[in-house]
């Protein structure tokens, strides 16, 4: 499994270190802790105990499931009964409202590394967040990919193709909805893959992407409302893991899912709230809750879900579900966040520059 750097050891460590401190009482005649030592007390796994964890929504379902496995796997291992409360939202908004104290969150998975370094300069996440785990403390992944009608009558299959005049697309608004950016870092991405520095001409595209968007919701929902219930657009651009749900439930038989032979991937990203679980003293549930997403069984329901597992034993149990396609990553291709943000969505970036959308 994939370890947290500098994680604990676990349920049985603490538990040997909980009956060592307490033959070092019985050997100094039961004195109490007077509450004036720094020393934090051992876990009393008697006691139950609430996490509340944050998430996009756009992976509200898959959690649902996760929680109830962690829940469980936490039970076997240390007896403790606790229960999960899921807080589920745009990642900007999840955001705004960690940062604002309407959401004392103790662990967030959010849509874009950003909103958590957000988190982070106010205090509430400590530096190094993204360096705890593997793949830039991201659990699992998807694709941006294309959502077209049964039979893809516009025979829609790359980026050249959602370009094209005679093409109206749908998809979600990075203003309102910041796990929207990775629709536009896409042809963003997918531009510079072929032209390699060229930005002038990765603008360029982006913009004739833009122009052809007719529907530019504000979140996934809209946006599959949109183009499933109201008949608009001939692609909607949306994450795989999104087009591979529909296809599978209410949209069965009415849609097809393209993934373009070169796209970038959706990377969630998860981060322990230190300050509030501190706070709440659930720091030991949450690093914990945290570690298990990188289990092969948290894995495992995030593949059923139509998430892209980062362990290969789950990956194989899942052949062909995934397309077999080239991904480019931010980190690896794009220099990461910070500049993307630069480039596409900060104030001066591209995106202000485009023609307003609705």
């Amino acid at each position: 499994m994939l370890r947290r750097n500098g994680t604990r050891n676990g349920a049985i460590l603490i538990l040997m270190l909980t009956l060592f401190s307490a033959t070092l009482s019985a050997c100094s005649g039961g004195n109490k802790n007077t509450g004036t030592e720094s020393e934090s007390p051992a876990s009393d796994y008697t006691k139950s105990l609430s996490l509340l964890n944050a998430v996009s929504d756009g992976t509200a379902e898959l959690f649902k499931d996760i929680d109830a496995g962690f829940i469980k796997n936490w039970k076997d291992r240390t007896g403790q009964t606790i229960a999960i409360q899921q807080a589920a939202g745009g990642s900007s908004a999840q955001e705004a409202a960690i940062i604002g104290g309407q959401l004392k969150a103790d662990v967030t998975t959010l849509g874009v590394g950003t909103d958590i370094d957000a988190i982070q300069a106010k205090g509430l996440v400590s530096e190094g967040w993204q360096q705890r785990y593997d793949y830039n403390s991201s659990p699992f992944s998807t694709a941006v990919a294309f959502v077209v009608r049964s039979g893809n009558p516009k025979s829609i299959a790359e980026w050249e193709d959602v370009v094209k005049p005679e093409v109206a697309i749908v998809t979600s608004d990075p203003r309102s909805y910041s796990d929207a950016r990775w629709y536009y870092a896409a042809p963003w991405a997918y531009s510079l893959d072929k032209q390699p520095d060229d930005t002038e001409a990765a603008k360029a595209f982006v913009t004739s992407f833009h122009r052809q968007v007719t529907v530019l919701a504000k979140d996934d929902a809209d946006a599959e409302k949109a183009f499933v219930e109201l008949g608009k657009g001939d692609v909607w651009v949306t994450t795989e893991s999104n087009a591979l749900r529909l296809a599978n439930g209410a949209g069965k038989g009415k849609i097809d899912v393209v993934v373009p032979s070169v796209s970038l991937t959706v990377e969630p990203v998860v981060s322990v709230v230190d300050a509030n679980a501190d706070t709440n003293g659930t720091r030991e549930v949450a690093n914990a809750y945290a570690d298990y997403l990188f289990t092969e069984e948290a894995q495992t329901f995030a593949a059923k879900h139509f998430f892209r597992p980062r362990f290969a034993s789950v990956t194989e149990q899942f052949a062909g579900t995934f397309a077999d396609v080239s991904l480019l990553t931010v980190d690896d291709n794009l220099s990461g966040w910070e500049d993307l943000q630069k480039a596409l969505f900060a104030d001066g970036g591209l995106f202000g520059q485009l023609p307003e959308k609705s």
